[in-house]
């Protein structure tokens, strides 16, 4: 596992075919900022006028404000070259639906003779079609396929919101299932799109998630991390990508691939890598720095990582190419003499919360030193538990094994507790180290550790993939297929993770929502088809919103609509 913290630049063009700007407007109330779009023009009299064209919403001055001002930016940007026509109609039952619920219809009462001739037709779920099917849109995925490749675009499009849908689930089943999304798909279908999801298509895949992601971020990206996990497969049969390794996953009996994934430090995907099931980590660090910039401009990096990903070997690396790390130590590795050094450090800064930073040098290179009083207590009562079992199986005659057995000391075939090596392991209690080159006049102790910190946040990244939108087992044999799967399985994510980080930004003040809930919620946005067979008329009625619907639609522009509408052709 590793971080790295760089400066990305995307020179975003700033032409606009529509003269717009962003304008903030304090709230004499709450103080708060409101931030909103404003479109300038004439009226038929030549004077100047301003119209408002989205309120982005309000947050207070700092942080927040910023990154509400960042995504203002990115919005108005969208808002101007959305004027353009689009070149892909949509023909899916689903995107009628849609449609029609953003057109404006007249404010009339619409009578039913006799509710008793009321049926429903058909219902559908709406959500994923109006909010991720609009963010698909502006970020323009549709790119990835060209006017040439439509059908195979809007089916790669569907394929994505099922995913979302339905995760976990095959192709076929997706195909079975998009019914109740109002999509007729077939499978073979699905499977003819996979076939063209090639090399060339991933990689802009990729730098269209990564424009928008930076773009976002203001055009800067400090933090990036970067791990790797195991994605099994429902086979055990072998080639030359898919093979048996070391699995992460606990299937050590199925094939599997490694996927290495890089984020932002608030969660935004950057890209991914692909790797034969049998990569060791250590492995994967130099040909996914270069693929990382294949599509990125990078600046000053430094990656942090613990001890498993990290070797001699890849250390020359980043130093050869000039690249600054932050390794984790294995303290109990060292030598003797440089082990006593450690111990015997007396220099400890007090961080507060009966924490400590102490820095020093070993051997020529700076080691950072981390001591926690509460987590020396917790390696003491498991040391103790470690050691209360231990002399449970001796007493029964068993010797004791894994890490247990370092406790145990054999002399002329007798075993016994090594009470040297207890204390020796009592030293370690609470006390955490991480080699770093960074300097200490630009880095102290605290930042150094403050990077190394925030490695639970690619774990995060994992969870979503593997539980909340079910990546594997993989179903698929040939690499392309492979290949394609991950293609649809991470503009999924993307999207999730883009929708999550505005919503959150959108609506501050409010409870953050996670990945789980906002498929929740959009899961339940669903309109009826009824057939009125006394008028022969059909209406398209809404069910219920929530706050949380609404505020999901609302960190796209959208509005959730409410109001039942006359279906005249369908």
């Amino acid at each position: 596992m590793f971080s790295l913290i760089l400066a990305l630049t995307y020179p975003f063009p700033h032409i606009y075919y529509i003269p717009m700007y962003v304008r903030q407007v304090k709230r004499q109330t709450t103080g708060n900022i409101s931030v909103q779009i404003v479109r300038s023009y004439r009226n038929a009299k030549g004077e100047p006028r301003q119209k408002i064209v989205r309120h982005m919403g309000s947050a207070p001055p700092g942080e927040p404000l910023e990154a509400l001002l960042r995504a203002a930016e990115v919005e108005k940007k969208r808002l101007a070259e959305s004027m353009q026509p689009s070149l892909f109609p949509s023909e899916d039952r689903a995107q009628k639906l849609v449609d029609l619920r953003k057109t404006e219809q007249e404010d009339k009462p619409l009578p039913i003779a006799d509710a008793r001739k009321l049926e429903e037709q058909a219902r559908y779920k709406l959500g994923y079609h109006e909010v991720f099917g609009e963010l698909y849109a502006q970020l323009g995925f549709d790119r990835v396929w060209g006017a040439r490749n439509r059908m195979a675009g809007r089916l790669f499009r569907q394929a994505v919101l099922m995913r979302l849908a339905a995760p976990g689930r095959s192709k076929s089943a997706h195909a079975k299932l998009s019914r109740d999304h109002g999509v007729e798909v077939s499978v073979d279908k699905l499977y003819r799109m996979m076939d063209k999801v090639d090399a060339s298509r991933i990689q802009r895949l990729q730098g269209i998630v990564s424009e928008e992601v930076v773009g976002l971020l203001g055009g800067e990206v400090e933090v990036v991390f970067f791990d790797v996990t195991t994605l099994s497969f429902a086979s055990d049969r072998e080639d030359s990508f898919l093979r048996k390794g070391w699995s992460k996953d606990g299937k050590p009996h199925r094939v599997q691939v490694v996927l290495g994934l890089f984020q932002s430090a608030e969660g935004l995907p950057l890209g991914y890598e692909l790797f034969s099931g049998n990569t060791a980590d250590v492995s994967t660090l130099e040909p996914a720095i270069e693929g990382l910039r294949e599509r990125m401009n990078l600046g000053r990096v430094v990656f942090v990582g613990d001890a498993g990903m990290m070797s001699e070997g890849n250390l020359k690396v980043l130093e050869q190419r000039g690249y600054d790390w932050v390794v984790a130590a294995r303290l109990r590795s060292m030598s003797g003499e440089d082990q006593q050094r450690v111990f015997e450090h007396t220099e400890w800064e007090d961080t507060g919360g009966g924490k400590f930073l102490g820095d020093m040098e070993v051997k020529g290179r700076r080691l950072v030193l981390r001591y926690c009083e509460k987590r020396a207590r917790k390696d003491s009562m498991d040391r103790e538990e470690a050691l209360e079992k231990l002399r449970g199986r001796m007493a029964r005659g068993i010797k004791g094994n894994g890490r247990r057995g370092r406790f145990l000391k054999i002399e002329s075939g007798a075993v016994s507790i090594d009470e040297e090596a207890v204390e020796r392991d009592g030293r370690f209690d609470g006390l955490h180290g991480v080699w770093t080159s960074l300097e200490r006049e630009e880095h102290g102790a605290g930042d150094v550790y403050g990077c190394y910190g925030e490695l639970w946040r690619i774990e995060e990244g994992f969870r979503v993939m593997k539980h909340t939108m079910a990546v594997r087992p993989v179903f698929h044999w040939t690499r392309r297929r492979v290949e394609a799967h991950m293609a649809i399985c991470f503009a999924a994510f993307a999207l999730l993770r883009m929708l999550r980080f505005r919503h959150n930004c959108y609506h501050g003040g409010k409870e953050p929502l996670s990945e789980g809930e906002i498929l929740s919620e959009l899961g339940r946005v669903e309109a009826s088809l009824v057939h009125d067979r006394g008028s022969g008329k059909r209406y398209l009625i809404p069910s219920g919103s929530s706050s949380a619907q609404r505020s999901l639609y609302a960190a796209l522009g959208l509005k959730l609509r409410r109001q039942t509408l006359l279906v005249d052709s369908y």
